[in-house]
């Protein structure tokens, strides 16, 4: 957010230098917030135990079965009335991979639950019953806590916090306890040690409740069955009625995953039970355009007898042929010409000729002309 990154200006101090407030008229939530980026953004967490930090970076691939049996140690339960937007369903599957040890939290969704695992314990700490309903998710119930000695409404904003700041990626306050208001330091130390890197500025009202934009996105058992090319399993998912347009975290349906499985088999998998060829991204992308900036000639080919059509445009007007264009992938181009690309589409001022000369692909600007 523009308003975060024009209030600090890093420098090396040879001493904690005093971490800024911003004030209410400030920020776009109304409230005064601290500004933890100076020791959350800087650190680098580290550990003694060599299974601590084993774990923490351990979760590469997993899609969180295995934390579906676990209880939290706390058998502490209290209802809860959150409700973060979702696009149509929330499938079981990943909501967040830990990937380095700034990251606190691995988070699961599974029968309806989910589940919130401390990465570097890899145990589960909390899990949440919900419930879906018009592009909802509403959170029934909350059991265990995510830290010691927490209040009912602290674990409800540590709740909604991760979900908005590891799972969906958007930049909301993060919620410290009261007393710590008086020691910014220490606040700022507290919200490395339990949020990581993900946490920018601070909030230390336990009614503050801030809107969630989402929406809230799995990668999905689906999705992960594309990557790791298991055909079985990707028609048990199919079976189980996971729908072959639903998006992904990062805003990719299963087709556009394909791509980078590896051979066309996984591909031809899904369009077989009936994916569509222009399937959209949440950026407008059809698989069309991702396969030819990944170069996959194979999965172009394929796609196109399957029906793509070579003049779809994403959401700020580009084709296919524009990407290849700027790309320089000469081959391409010919193919989608072949196949009936329009060379005169303009977006934002370009077509697919303006692109090439002011990359320089000769070759292209001959071919286009």
């Amino acid at each position: 957010m523009s308003f975060l990154n024009n209030l600090f200006k890093k420098e090396e101090p040879t001493e904690p230098t005093p971490l800024p407030w911003i004030e209410a008229n400030q920020n776009p939530w109304g409230i005064r917030l601290l500004d933890l980026r100076p020791v959350t953004k800087a650190m680098l967490a580290t550990s003694k135990d060599p299974q601590c930090a084993s774990n923490a970076i351990s979760y590469n691939g997993e899609d969180g079965t295995t934390f579906v049996n676990q209880e939290p140690a706390d058998n502490t339960v209290i209802t809860t009335d959150i409700i973060i937007p979702i696009d149509k369903m929330l499938a079981p599957g990943v909501l967040f991979m830990p990937e380095t040890m700034e990251h606190k939290w691995a988070i699961y969704f599974h029968n309806d639950t989910l589940i919130f695992v401390r990465s570097w314990l890899r145990q589960v700490m909390v899990t949440a019953k919900t419930r879906q309903v018009e592009n909802k998710l509403v959170i029934e119930s909350v059991k265990g806590k995510f830290l010691n000695n927490e209040s009912p409404a602290l674990t409800r904003n540590i709740l909604k916090f991760l979900l908005a700041s590891y799972a969906i990626g958007e930049v909301i306050p993060a919620p410290i306890v009261a007393a710590l208001a008086i020691k910014p330091q220490d606040a700022a130390l507290w919200a490395f040690s339990t949020y990581g890197n993900k946490a920018d500025v601070g909030v230390f009202d336990e009614n503050f409740d801030p809107a969630i934009k989402g929406p809230l996105r799995s990668h999905s058992l689906l999705h992960l069955a594309v990557a790791q090319g298991n055909m079985a399993e990707i028609e048990k998912q199919f079976n189980a009625g996971i729908s072959l347009e639903l998006m992904a975290a990062d805003g990719l349906t299963p087709l556009h995953w394909s791509i980078g499985s590896g051979g066309i088999q996984v591909m031809k998998k899904l369009l077989a039970l009936g994916a569509k060829p222009d399937a959209r991204s949440e950026e407008g992308a059809t698989p069309l355009m991702n396969a030819v900036q990944s170069n996959a000639i194979a999965h172009l080919h394929l796609l196109l007898q399957s029906g793509a059509d070579p003049n779809a445009v994403d959401n700020r007007g580009f084709t296919s042929l524009h990407r290849a264009a700027e790309m320089g992938h000469i081959e391409i181009v010919t193919i989608l010409l072949e196949h009936g690309a329009d060379k005169h589409v303009s977006a934002h001022g370009y077509t697919a000729l303006a692109l090439a000369e002011a990359r320089g692909h000769e070759e292209i600007v001959k071919l286009l002309r």
